[in-house]
């Protein structure tokens, strides 16, 4: 089934936990992978300014991704997120439309 919810998370953590940060999320992924309803996450670096990141997710649908939200997993990795983050939102998209890149001939 295709991901019909994209999860968008902008977080900012706080100075001198980036790399903390950074080994967490890559932990916590291998558990979300997991889940049938995820479709792939990808984390993202600010290039701008430090301790920013974006995390994005797809997911079947909301109901799904709320189910996730509440599950132990995702409440043990939030519990060790907060004390770290400085801030964040979230937002829920709902996907419409994808372009895939062409498949091109090699010569």
């Amino acid at each position: 089934m295709k991901p019909g919810l994209r999860v968008l998370l902008r977080i900012r953590i706080t100075e001198g936990h980036e790399a903390e940060f950074e080994e967490l999320w890559r932990a916590h992924a291998e558990t979300v992978s997991r889940f049938s309803d995820n479709h792939g996450q990808q984390l993202l670096r600010q290039t701008s300014e430090s301790g920013s990141y974006t995390v994005l997710t797809d997911w079947t649908d909301e109901p799904s991704f709320r189910a996730f939200e509440q599950s132990p997993e995702q409440q043990a990795y939030l519990k060790r997120l907060w004390a770290i983050r400085a801030g964040g939102e979230m937002q829920l998209l709902e996907v419409i439309g994808e372009l895939t890149p062409a498949v091109t001939a090699e010569a």
